[in-house]
């Protein structure tokens, strides 16, 4: 099905390739998709629907064609009319069995009475013991491809993609490539304007792309040239995911950047795609939107079988991928580009049996065929035999993002279509968004729109007057007499619709919901306007009435990877981690940072003994990345006030105070202690887990809400090397090295900071503190002397038993104390009243962050609460984080912390369990994964350790 050189082809004859489609070698040029490659080879069906598993072939050629997701590697649902072949390349379909041709699962059909709109709200409901049978069928039936083991991907498989995140602030962002867009942003461009250009496609040009007319393709080369030679940062293969909160505009771009200098994202590598994923997240001054206008399809019964094409499709494969789409058409038009479909296809040498024009009052009843297209059965009655149906029967316009930036859009009955209205401030719309005309009727109108974005951002007085451009008439031709899928994706038909709203699901919104219409890939692009149509029709509103369903983003998928971000990490050591590897520390990796988890002994790790080594004698940690920060001015109590859930206004120099905060909801956010250091500087530490997101809290707040208070927050993590010193025996050890600190019980008492010097290092900070619920100091030593401390620290207190412990010790021994680790044992949901914190939450202070939520927390009652507890059997350890039943299996909260303590010989454990079950005694089960049972008994406190904090204060 390959044709000659067409004058727009995007394919090099230069560059074959070749790839596999379920386990056959086919043929292809460098710039094809898989999809133009397959269909050039003469195949018609890629995938298998998603409820019924009907064959499904190509409809839109393009990303939002529903039928066309396969599996890439070990890369799943990869839609093949939009990536391109690399040499190499493995395609399978997917979600089916045992084949493409043959797939069992098509046996759904068979059920269709049975599995109309709702099913799944009606049907497995009885008996309830019966669902994990069912549950099991299901499974079998879940859409998609196989998900890549990351143990076993090899090197250029999708598991090995690079992610990059940026941030980008230019002047104008103009959204389409095609002619309004290019115009649009070489007129911004020319005003002075920082101008960055997206599009989903590989190369500009928008509907010029695939235009067999000479003056088309010869404006495209102008533009492109102005563009590529213009003051314009271009990203194709560029999709804008929606526009958020604040003026937020996310894009993700797929390819090397060097791939988007002109060439074709995704070239192969050693055999695999090169795969790498930007998620930019842009801030324009002004937005333009000129994303053209997606053709629809028409509904009518056998419109999903594989054959039915939209013109839009067809003239893509012919123009962009010299590809013949059928051998016998039959063109159903309502419009003028049902007329140019049909030339492309007389000139690819298609033979068009008929073309009917439903402004000459005849139609398509029904496309007839099995598994592909045979004939079409005519409203005057004739059969006209065809292996290809090409529609051409309207336009959506996509006003996502219109509606996301805050702007609106109204139907108009006359080009039955919706278009833009009341566009907010600084957001712009032109092209086929906003209407029909010549292209040198959109190109002015795009030249205006840019240059008034650009004397927006100048503050130019007056406006560019913008020319008229509106909508042309167009028949409101949306469903025919028959039957036929609204969403090809889903499988969801017009009788389905028709059925919800008969159920009582008339609004569209509910009709959404019910029938799962606009849910699928598309997300509506195609089908919405349909879909709002043959309700309108169901309910007796017009389409106005009904409205639309509400665009949220992503306006397309996108991967999880691209949203998560770099896969490359700058990796954190403290200045003690070359000592760490070296004496045989087993590495742990805490966000950025490597810290030693434990230390081998006789090759194998000991925390019981580091522990016991603390309770007993001596033991240091690295705490280096614990957040800490240096709070300057006059203002800082104010600022403290406000931060923390407790009170600090009388906080003394050289006093430390343990403190919560929470977020506005009241939810616990971070803790720590801060001291303070002198008159007007204070040193405020946080979770090394929350050390950034403390940072930003804090100039938010700074930055925003109180910009008149004296205050200046300095990062200080990195400046400092921290040690915590533990035990027993931590005074003796601290004070043969702290030369010029009193370190007397007297002198220096718990909860306190003094600065001195330490092993002849001076302006040390060191506190009295104990997280571990041992008598410990932690020294925080400038950076550069953090090794030579460390080494002062082992050889002063060789004689003393000292010992190094890592993070699994330090955890162990806090659980023994009953010291909770925010992140661990909370969560985004954990308020302050029920994480056991009342003590600390002063509401009698005049406002801090969270009161007023707190404030209600109080009054309220139920809320799960955070208890110690120990397992009957001493030696059952639970499942940290597996659920806590009673009752035979009613949920009642879960364990979020569990060890066996060296100290005690037992299991002990912390979690969240209902209220009415926190009193002490209380036995409750916890349920591992497995189904086993571990019987735990509520503690009357949080600590399994020296609950009365003698040792604290020893």
């Amino acid at each position: 099905m390959r044709l000659p050189p067409q004058p727009g082809e995007v394919i090099d004859r230069h560059a074959p390739l070749s790839f596999s489609w379920n386990g056959r070698v086919y043929p292809a040029f460098d710039g094809d998709t898989i999809a133009s490659a397959l269909a050039a080879a003469g195949v018609r069906v890629f995938s298998r629907s998603l409820k019924y598993h009907r064959k499904r072939g190509l409809l839109t050629a393009d990303a939002h064609d529903p039928g066309c997701l396969v599996q890439v590697g070990d890369e799943p649902n990869v839609p093949a009319a939009a990536r391109h072949v690399a040499d190499g390349m493995v395609v399978t379909a997917q979600a089916v069995w045992p084949s493409l041709r043959f797939d069992v699962k098509a046996a759904n059909q068979l059920l269709a009475p049975a599995l109309s709109a709702g099913f799944y709200y009606k049907t497995f409901m009885r008996p309830r013991w019966a669902w994990p049978h069912y549950e099991r069928v299901l499974r079998r039936f879940a859409p998609g491809g196989r998900v890549p083991d990351p143990a076993s991907a090899a090197p250029g498989d999708a598991s090995h993609a690079r992610y990059e995140h940026r941030h980008a602030h230019p002047d104008v962002l103009v959204v389409g490539g095609g002619p309004a867009g290019m115009t649009a942003a070489l007129a911004a461009a020319a005003a002075g304007a920082d101008v960055m250009l997206v599009d989903d496609q590989p190369q500009l040009g928008g509907h010029l792309r695939w235009t067999s007319a000479a003056p088309g393709r010869a404006e495209l080369d102008r533009l492109r040239v102005a563009v590529a030679t213009g003051a314009i940062e271009t990203l194709t293969q560029a999709v804008v995911l929606g526009h958020y909160e604040g003026g937020l505009v996310a894009i993700v771009q797929r390819g090397r950047p060097a791939d988007h200098e002109g060439g074709v994202p995704g070239r192969a590598r050693n055999g695999h795609p090169d795969v790498e994923e930007t998620l930019i997240k842009a801030r324009p001054k002004q937005l333009i939107l000129a994303p053209g206008l997606i053709e629809r399809p028409y509904v009518v019964g056998g419109n999903d079988l594989p054959g039915v094409m939209l013109s839009t499709a067809v003239r893509r494969l012919i123009n962009e991928y010299a590809v013949r789409p059928g051998e016998r058409a039959v063109v159903l038009t309502a419009n003028d580009d049902g007329r140019a479909a049909t030339d492309d296809l007389e000139r690819a040498g298609v033979d068009v049996a008929a073309v009917l024009d439903t402004r000459a009052g005849v139609g398509i009843r029904r496309i007839r065929g099995r598994g592909g297209v045979r004939s079409v059965e005519c409203s005057d009655s004739r059969v006209i035999e065809c292996d290809l149906v090409v529609t051409a029967t309207g336009w959506t316009a996509p006003t996502g993002l219109v509606t996301m930036a805050g702007g609106s859009a109204a139907y108009r009955p006359d080009a039955a279509r919706f278009v833009p209205t009341d566009l907010p401030e600084g957001v712009y719309a032109t092209g086929g968004l906003v209407g029909d005309g010549t292209l040198d009727k959109l190109i002015a109108h795009a030249g205006a729109v840019g240059r008034r974005a650009a004397d927006a951002i100048r503050a130019a007085d007056g406006h560019t007057p913008l020319p008229d451009l509106a909508p042309s008439p167009h028949p409101a031709l949306f469903a025919g007499p028959t039957d036929g899928f609204v969403d090809l994706a889903e499988d969801v038909t017009a009788h389905d619709l028709r059925t919800a709203v008969a159920e009582g699901y008339d609004s569209i919104e509910l009709t959404k919901r019910y029938t799962t219409v606009t849910m699928g890939r598309p997300q509506g692009k195609l089908e919405a306007m349909n879909a709002i149509a043959i309700v309108a029709e169901a309910t007796g509103c017009d389409i106005a009435g009904t409205g639309t369903t509400t665009a949220r983003p992503p306006y397309v998928p996108v991967s999880l990877g691209a949203l998560a971000g770099p896969n490359h990490h700058p990796v954190r050591h403290s200045p003690m981690h070359d000592w760490h590897v070296a004496h045989d520390a087993v590495p742990l990796v805490a966000g950025q940072w490597i810290r030693p988890d434990s230390y081998l002994v006789d090759g194998r790790p000991d925390p019981a003994g580091e522990v016991l080594a603390v309770r007993h004698a001596v033991g240091i940690i690295d705490v280096t990345p614990l957040g800490k920060f240096e709070l300057r001015g006059p203002d800082v109590p104010d600022l403290l006030e406000f931060l923390y859930v407790n009170k600090w206004r009388k906080l003394a120099v050289g006093q430390v105070r343990y403190g919560v905060m929470c977020a506005d909801d009241g939810v616990v956010f971070d803790d720590g202690v801060t001291g303070r250091l002198g008159e007007d500087r204070y040193l405020l530490t946080a979770t090394s887990s929350g050390a950034d997101a403390v940072g930003e809290w804090i100039e938010r707040w700074l930055q925003t809400e109180h910009r008149r208070w004296r205050v200046h927050a300095i990062p200080m993590t990195d400046a400092y090397a921290s040690i915590n010193v533990a035990g027993p025996r931590s005074r003796e050890l601290v004070n043969r090295l702290a030369s010029d600190i009193d370190m007397s019980n007297e002198a220096f008492g718990y909860m306190r900071v003094r600065i001195g010097t330490v092993a002849g290092v001076s302006d040390c900070v060191v506190w009295r503190i104990g997280f571990t619920g041992e008598l410990s100091y932690e020294l925080h030593v400038p950076s550069g002397h953090g090794l030579a401390v460390w080494h002062a620290l082992l050889e002063a207190g060789a004689d003393l038993g000292v010992r190094p412990f890592g993070v699994e010790a330090q955890r162990i021994l806090r659980l023994e104390k009953g010291h909770i680790i925010v992140g661990q044992d909370t969560d985004g949901l954990t308020g302050a009243y029920s994480a056991g914190l009342e003590w600390a939450i002063k509401l009698d202070k005049a406002d801090f962050i969270g009161k007023p939520e707190l404030s209600w927390q109080r009054l309220g009652d139920g809320a799960p609460e955070l208890v110690g507890m120990q397992s009957v059997d001493p030696l059952a350890v639970p499942v940290e984080g597996c659920q806590l039943v009673a009752d035979g299996g009613r949920i009642v909260g879960r364990v979020t912390s569990s060890r066996f303590s060296p100290t005690l010989g037992r299991a002990i454990s912390m979690g969240f369990v209902d209220a009415e079950l926190s009193r002490p005694g209380t036995v409750v089960a916890a349920r591992s994964p497995d189904g086993r049972r571990v019987h735990l008994t509520v503690q009357p406190q949080l600590a399994h350790v020296d609950p009365e904090g003698a040792r604290l204060h020893g």
